[in-house]
């Protein structure tokens, strides 16, 4: 078990910590009851998790000479393509398979989406300025590979979060590509998500319904002997990807140790003894195995409540529960701004953007020795120094 602390100066640290919502804080402290604090936590849970992101839709707009382009190369299983909200309508068999080349737009700030304004304009949105459709998983993959100019021979396989549209997760894909300088072609799966706070039931079952979905994917997408998969999972994407690959080692329909390079599970989404359990059936995880948590994480807060427990694997501050597994802990706690409720801290926060960017010119995912590359930051990186430790 290695732990990794990443934090600014402890000034830095305290002010990110108290200076969010004092007024809220005063309320809160007032509130004697315990019950009553959680049904306070509770409603204001719900209420940010369902009004803090501007719900995006794909919009098509003309490009503009300034922008950037970044590929993202889609397996949707959702009925409605431009990402709307469908709780409780009937979910998707059907996969569409589609290269979308979404323009970010000159005034982009790191760890933000511009979602489309109306009329959608490139000048300063987020927006899709061309898309292909492919008939089968096959040419898909193929032309996929094909437009990799990077030389890595990978992949990066994403799997989108809980409360999340299409369009979102389109969009999140292409601003993690951009922020965090991705040189290998990303790969997004798109789940059947309902994109609405009340509906964590109806995603958890859509969770557990795209296991096979997702194992077929990674099973197509490993079918070429000289490509990795690169594996990266958010929130409650994290336990579908662990429940698809606890599957796949089960079954053995993919080597997990040789076809895939790596996997990071930012913010994840489940039970500690769930994980646990999870990933003992698989006997040789993929290295690196990194977990990004954050201690502040609202939406996990509000997550353990719910499911009546202390805390989640994605806001652990300590290693409790996960003693002898062969993963690694990223603390982005220090690092938090407040933003998303502490739940995208590793996509959202210029400061953790900035760590993982250092990370990645030490070396590229697939050739990454997560231990070694730490310690190699720690010396190098400036104002991250001071709190970064690994420790056994």
């Amino acid at each position: 078990m290695i732990i990794v602390h990443v934090s600014t100066s402890p000034l830095v640290d305290w002010l990110m910590r108290w200076s969010q919502w004092p007024k809220m804080r005063t309320v809160f402290h007032r509130l004697k009851s315990s019950h009553a604090r959680h049904w306070m936590l509770l409603t204001l849970g719900v209420a940010l998790l369902a009004g803090c992101t501007e719900r995006g839709v794909l919009a098509l707009a003309q490009p503009t000479r300034d922008a950037t382009i970044r590929d993202v190369w889609v397996v949707n299983y959702r009925d409605d393509l431009r990402g709307r909200r469908s709780l409780g309508e009937a979910r998707t068999d059907r996969a569409l398979y589609g290269r979308l080349g979404v323009s970010i737009p000159p005034n982009h700030e790191i760890g933000t989406v511009q979602y489309p304004s109306d009329p959608p304009n490139a000048e300063t949105d987020y927006v899709v300025v061309n898309a292909n459709e492919f008939e089968t998983v096959r040419s898909f993959l193929s032309s996929l590979e094909q437009s990799d100019t990077s030389g890595q021979n990978e992949t990066l396989l994403f799997v989108h979060g809980y409360n999340t549209t299409h369009g979102e997760a389109v969009y999140n894909m292409a601003q993690m590509g951009h922020d965090l300088d991705i040189p290998v072609p990303t790969l997004l799966f798109s789940w059947p998500s309902s994109a609405q706070a009340r509906g964590y039931v109806y995603d958890r079952d859509s969770a557990v319904i795209s296991r096979d979905r997702l194992e077929e994917l990674i099973i197509a997408a490993t079918q070429n002997r000289n490509r990795k998969l690169f594996l990266v999972a958010h929130s409650m994407g994290s336990y579908l990807l662990m429940e698809t690959l606890r599957q796949i080692a089960l079954t053995g329909s993919v080597d997990l140790a040789e076809r895939v390079s790596g996997i990071i599970l930012m913010a994840p989404d489940i039970d500690t003894e769930v994980f646990r359990a999870q990933l003992e059936r698989i006997e040789e995880p993929p290295d690196p195995f990194l977990i990004v948590v954050t201690e502040q994480d609202g939406a996990l807060r509000l997550s353990a409540w719910l499911t009546g427990r202390k805390v989640r694997l994605g806001s652990l501050s300590d290693a409790e529960g996960l003693e002898g597994l062969p993963v690694t802990l990223v603390d982005f706690s220090s690092l938090a701004d407040g933003r998303s409720l502490n739940h995208k801290v590793a996509t959202n926060s210029p400061a953790a953007i900035a760590f993982i960017r250092q990370i990645n010119q030490i070396a590229p995912p697939g050739e990454l020795n997560i231990v070694d590359s730490i310690v190699r930051a720690d010396a190098t990186s400036g104002g991250f120094g001071a709190g970064l430790i690994g420790a056994q």
